[in-house]
């Protein structure tokens, strides 16, 4: 039997134990109480025995997450093999004991109960004595998965004040790892050997004579080594030299959670932290207040220049400047030069310059031979212009997306529709006194959140639309941009207007045998800012490929042994 016909059956006033239905179930073990009165062998032989007890379902297999919170579904991996599962029409129908067992945000309930419709399968609440199957469920399972979100946000928000009082009583809160101490009882121990590092650290910084590179290798020479035997990195020391505790200081309320659901959390600036002298011994502290103090003026004074190096040269100091990614790592290339070529910089991995060969074996690529490469780039745009825009406008004829956006807005109206009639079937019920007032504030809050989320969706849609009519404009402001700007610009100005990324890598493990994958944004498209390169796997949709396996070999010999780099490049150029 489909979904339809299960609904009609049990909407005739059949039970649903006496409907013929292939049934499993799904369980959520949360907390080591939970595990405690409910062990994941009784809930197995509880399901098991009260679906066989039912003479016209047959048993299938469960589905148990265990030791995790409800609030997202993405961490539930037995309940995403359940969706799955019911895709594949293992199943006909999912019992679960509650509605907080099976999630606690709304978004997420809604969603998977309508693709487990579609799937023909259906979810059966068995403490408040519901399935999905019932024509009324959905408004009914709203309001409850509201309550059991809320409850989720209320307990959010408890942890948040024992936090706050925990953190006006000095208790150290968060994670035992940290350098030199051991937590014990909300207090922090010593460890001596691990002091000494930490001492050495704050000795070594503190004379000014040491970058983060040096002080690294130095530590090294010292015998002082991470928990895998590598040296320190810089953002490990940098860490270390700015923690308070070290000077016997407590800091909290560093980070805040801003949404519970997703446990997205931000810093907290400096300034709004606490922070404040343990007199008591909570925090001992390993270096005096004074060289803690001294170290880290040194390091605010060495941030607050290259702050202000970047700046003066207009925020990006060389055209290639975060431009260059490692393709191995996708760390950004840095530039260099030797004592032995003050004018023959060249541009290298960050892991490399840090580590050496040890971390990144990458090209070391000449800055020269980068503007060659170029220079060729923007020498053949010009006369191939009309090509690029043929090919992005047989792009566009190939993807005709004006039906599509006109079935999704339908759909945004339609779900609108369905919105404000849940709203007045809700008012309906406290009328009849099936819904409390304090309920149907919670339910009102909801369907005004989905009202706008639908609106902002509603919004995008119609300016999608938009940008599809504009096809004719955008290749205009193509050809404009290419020709006021490539004909008359320098290559400096080429490279730090139109080139977005370049990914580096090596064919055959060979580190003169080099392949560049240049990304071009010759529109000017305001692009998403993101750690690391967006290109790093690969050319995504929306790039057009231009030039392919372009060769060119360096003129700049580099290397004792005399080789030199040999370079494959492609182009691609962003679509309209």
């Amino acid at each position: 039997m489909n979904f339809i016909e299960v609904s009609k059956t049990i909407a005739s006033g059949e039970k649903i134990y006496n409907i013929p239905l292939r049934v499993c179930f799904y369980a959520r073990v949360s907390t080591d109480s939970d595990v405690q009165l409910n062990s994941l062998e009784n809930q197995l032989n509880y399901y098991e025995n009260y679906i066989k007890s039912k003479q016209n379902w047959i048993y299938i297999n469960g589905y148990i997450d265990e030791g995790i919170s409800g609030v997202r579904v993405e961490k539930r991996e037995a309940f995403k093999k359940m969706i799955i599962d019911a895709k594949l029409g293992n199943f006909d129908l999912i019992i679960t004991k509650e509605v907080s067992r099976f999630a606690r945000d709304l978004e997420d309930s809604i969603h998977y109960i309508r693709i487990l419709k579609e799937a023909n399968v259906g979810v059966y609440f068995e403490n408040q004595n519901l399935s999905t199957f019932d024509s009324n469920s959905e408004l009914i399972l709203n309001i409850m998965f509201n309550l059991a979100q809320d409850e989720s946000r209320k307990l959010s928000s408890r942890v948040k004040f024992g936090h706050r009082e925990a953190i006006k009583k000095g208790h150290v809160l968060g994670s035992s790892n940290i350098i030199g101490y051991k937590k014990d009882k909300c207090k922090l121990i010593i460890v001596p050997k691990e002091a000494e590092f930490i001492k050495k650290v704050y000795e070594l910084y503190s004379t000014g004579e040491y970058g983060f590179y040096k002080l690294s290798k130095e530590l090294g020479k010292l015998g002082f080594y991470n928990k895998i035997g590598n040296l320190y990195d810089k953002d490990t020391l940098k860490r270390i030299i700015e923690n308070p505790k070290y000077k016997g200081f407590y800091r909290g309320k560093t980070t805040e959670t801003i949404d519970y659901r997703t446990k997205k959390r931000i810093k907290i600036e400096k300034e709004h932290q606490v922070m404040y002298k343990c007199n008591d011994e909570t925090i001992p502290a390993i270096v005096s207040e004074e060289l803690w103090n001294k170290t880290n003026d040194i390091l605010n004074a060495r941030t607050k220049n290259h702050i202000n190096t970047i700046a003066f040269n207009g925020s990006l100091k060389y055209p290639f400047s975060s431009k260059i990614y490692c393709g191995e790592h996708n760390t950004s290339f840095q530039r260099s030069h030797g004592s032995r070529r003050k004018n023959r910089p060249t541009w290298s991995c960050g892991l490399y310059l840090q580590y050496r060969l040890d971390a990144c074996a990458s090209p070391i690529i000449a800055e020269y031979d980068l503007y060659n490469i170029f220079k060729h780039i923007m020498n053949s745009i010009m006369p191939e212009k009309n090509r690029i825009i043929d090919n992005m406008l047989k792009l566009y004829e190939s993807i005709d997306k004006t039906n599509q956006f006109d079935s999704e807005l339908n759909d945004i109206d339609e779900q609108l529709k369905l919105v404000e009639s849940k709203k007045s079937m809700a008012l309906d019920l406290v009328f009849t006194g099936e819904l409390r007032r304090d309920e149907l504030k919670v339910q009102f809050e909801q369907f005004e959140r989905d009202i706008n989320l639908l609106n902002q969706k509603r919004k995008k849609v119609v300016e999608q639309m938009k940008i599809l009519s504009q096809n004719k404009d955008n290749v205009e402001k193509l050809t404009k941009a290419i020709q006021e700007e490539i004909e008359g610009g320098s290559l400096e100005e080429f490279i730090r207007k139109f080139v977005d990324e370049i990914i580096v890598s090596k064919v055959d493990e060979d580190r003169y045998n080099i392949k560049l994958d240049i990304y071009l944004n010759l529109l000017g498209n305001e692009l998403p800012k993101i750690k690391g390169a967006r290109h790093i796997d690969s050319a995504t949709d929306n790039d057009v490929p231009y030039l392919s396996n372009q060769e060119y070999v360096s003129i700049e010999n580099l290397r004792e042994d005399r080789k030199l780099n040999k370079f494959t490049y492609n182009v691609y150029v962003e679509s309209l």
